[in-house]
């Protein structure tokens, strides 16, 4: 039992009080039913009992005696009702909850089923990856061409090893004749003096020793001229062989001295790349000063265009305004003068009054003049200002142009020749890269198919772990309903007992209550 639970709370399962034993649970009931009983106490008021005759408040001893012996039987079978009652009702609710937790288990497994099929789809289509990458492995060209090449090799070593041995043993037995050729040549000459020489072959004469001796007309003269032919076959090979050593020599530090010097431009290029790198930003961090000031600029010169703007419609509304306001005078004036002339027609003699404000009506005008004047004056010095301002401001606009320009075309100097220095820096670097590339996306393809793998199999294990805690949760929850079925059935019994010996009861309490009454009617 606690290795059940300690796998259920390994799977953050939750365990409820049916995993205790039964004699566990109705203890704890007990313990439960005595403390609500101990807090609720019921009263039971006592009952009047009704007859034909009448109400029987007063009771016989015998009777007293006999209610209070069944009482606490009564009572007894109500709480031991009560409680087989909260039983069964406890029951049911843990049932309920075994139910749902069932649900809820299928809908997991349901779930694990389907991630157990995507995986094993999953797993299968690796496999059929896999054994398409080894089939690609097997049927490599390259590949077939090396083990070829191999197997080539292998044989023709095979046949020069049998050749050379061969060769091994024919030489061992010339060597034999030709000693026993010397022994004879010994003897019979008595020659001392060429003994040594004939094991050994000068290279620099074109003539050997033995051919100044007198084994010219001998028998293996021709075996020796044959072996003298291939002795020079062999040191012309050598020679060739070191002179083409030589010139792989030579070829090899021409190689590596061109190498060296790639190397050293390359990292004057990356050098320089970076120097011009950092050109670029300065360059850069300075057009956007100069665009941001062109951009002031063009700003300033807009808001000076919309304030020209505004003091030219300004001018044009007050010049229009003074016009009309002129207009408007010069009609009072030829009116005023008209009337006048009309008042001198019919009065020669001009009253005080109408000269007094016919000066007025000058000084008036001649204020409007002169505050017109001042202000068109004002508005011309302020326009003329304003326009030698925007000159000015085109001046700058048109400087910080070419200066752009100019810094543009450098700039655009400038990355050709990065790109220049970078193009020539990715040819070098290109071949590397390609292989490792290749190297390294085989190896990554291998690692994940091995990372796959191993998860794979750590989630079967693990769905293995899950689905025998599973079972072994169901044939719980099976054991423990059949505890409850079994619980049940009992309590039934139980209660059907308790209800037949209420039903005796209550008819030996009539029985007793009729005598009773008998007895009294019969008094």
């Amino acid at each position: 039992m606690n290795s059940v639970r300690n796998e259920i709370q390994r799977k953050h399962l939750i365990v409820t009080d049916l995993d205790l034993s039964d004699c566990q649970q109705m203890q704890e009931i007990k313990s439960c039913h005595d403390s609500n009983h101990k807090v609720h106490k019921k009263h039971y008021s006592e009952k009047q009992v009704h007859t034909f005759s009448g109400n029987f408040n007063r009771r016989s001893r015998s009777a007293e005696n006999c209610s209070e012996e069944h009482e606490p039987s009564i009572k007894q079978s109500i709480r031991i009702n009560s409680y087989f009652n909260e039983v069964l009702q406890s029951k049911d609710k843990q049932m309920e909850k075994l139910l749902q937790r069932l649900a809820t288990l299928h809908k997991f497994n349901e779930q694990f089923d389907v991630q157990n099929k995507e995986l094993r789809s999953h797993i299968h289509t690796l496999e059929d990856r896999i054994e398409s990458l080894q089939f690609e492995v097997a049927n490599c060209s390259h590949c077939q061409e090396l083990m070829q090449q191999r197997d080539k090799c292998l044989t023709e070593n095979q046949t020069l090893a049998s050749d050379v041995s061969m060769m091994k043993t024919l030489v061992y037995r010339l060597n034999v004749q030709i000693e026993n050729y010397q022994d004879r040549l010994r003897l019979s000459k008595d020659v001392t003096n060429n003994t040594s020489s004939d094991d050994v072959v000068p290279h620099s004469s074109s003539k050997s020793t033995w051919e100044e001796s007198d084994v010219q007309t001998h028998s293996l003269a021709p075996l020796l001229h044959s072996y003298d032919e291939m002795i020079r076959d062999k040191e012309h090979l050598i020679q060739q062989y070191k002179q083409e050593f030589e010139h792989f020599t030579g070829e090899l530090k021409k190689a590596l001295e061109e190498n060296n010097s790639l190397l050293l431009q390359n990292e004057s290029f990356r050098r320089e790349v970076s120097s011009w790198r950092e050109e670029r930003t300065r360059l850069q961090a300075q057009i956007d000063v100069c665009r941001a000031k062109v951009e002031a600029q063009t700003r300033k010169s807009d808001l000076a265009k919309e304030k020209l703007m505004e003091v030219m419609h300004c001018y044009e509304q007050k010049i229009q305004s003074l016009v009309l306001d002129l207009e408007h005078l010069q009609a009072a004036y030829t009116r005023c003068k008209n009337e006048l002339l009309a008042l001198k027609s019919l009065k020669p003699n001009a009253t005080d009054g109408m000269e007094h404000d016919l000066q007025e009506c000058k000084a008036l005008l001649e204020q409007l003049k002169e505050q017109y004047k001042d202000e068109k004056h004002m508005l011309v010095k302020s326009i003329e200002e304003l326009q030698s301002q925007h000159v000015e401001d085109n001046r700058k606009i048109s400087e910080m142009r070419i200066k752009n320009e100019a810094l543009e075309k450098r700039l655009e100097e400038q990355r050709t020749s990065i790109e220049e220095f970078q193009n020539s820096v990715v040819s070098f670097q290109r071949t590397t890269e390609k292989i490792k590339r290749s190297r390294d996306r085989l190896k990554a393809r291998l690692r994940i198919a091995l990372q796959w793998n191993h998860k794979m199999e750590e989630g079967q294990v693990n769905i293995q772990s899950t689905w025998d805690a599973l079972k072994r949760l169901e044939t719980i929850v099976k054991h423990k309903e059949s505890q409850v079925r079994g619980l049940h059935a009992r309590h039934l019994q139980e209660i059907e007992k308790m209800q037949k010996k209420l039903f005796q009861k209550e008819e030996t309490i009539r029985t007793i209550l009729k005598g009773k009454l008998l007895i009294g009617e019969n008094r």
